[in-house]
């Protein structure tokens, strides 16, 4: 016979911030059994992404201006813009996405093309978020 419940799993949350006080605080709000995995550029994010394996993200948070720990010199000239061709192409449209830039017409064009594309975007700017915003969505996340 089965137990009649059973243990959620361990949701995994790519980060994609590059401000370290911002991600310290996100950290801090994420419950303990997330497993958050950070790319602090978009290069680095790239890399992460194309080497995604089906169902190994439950939730993908977003920033769009990404230049403040460049790893090379093309991190330089690269946003959170020119992560959805990759998003698309390698993130299940199952995995949640949360857009927390604080740059208004880049949040705007990210979430217009991901829910264009079929995927569940919150876009809330990271000086309006709250321990409780990030809480109800990981709740949502564990619920799909």
């Amino acid at each position: 016979m089965k137990p009649s419940h059973a243990m959620p799993r361990r949701l995994r949350i790519l980060l994609i911030e590059d401000n370290p006080v911002r991600i310290e605080k996100l950290r801090k709000w994420l419950p303990r059994d997330v497993i958050l995995v950070e790319a602090r550029s978009a290069g680095q994010a790239m890399g992460f992404l194309k080497r995604l394996k089906p169902g190994e993200l439950s939730g993908l948070m977003l920033d769009h201006d990404l230049h403040q720990q460049a790893l090379t010199s093309s991190d330089l000239h690269l946003s959170g813009s020119d992560l959805m061709n990759v998003i698309i192409r390698y993130v299940d449209q199952n995995v949640a996405i949360f857009v927390h830039s604080m740059n208004p017409t880049g949040a705007e064009r990210m979430s217009s093309r991901l829910k264009a594309s079929g995927y569940s975007v919150t876009r809330t700017p990271m000086a309006q978020l709250d321990q409780t915003v990030i809480e109800t969505w990981i709740e949502e996340i564990r619920e799909e």
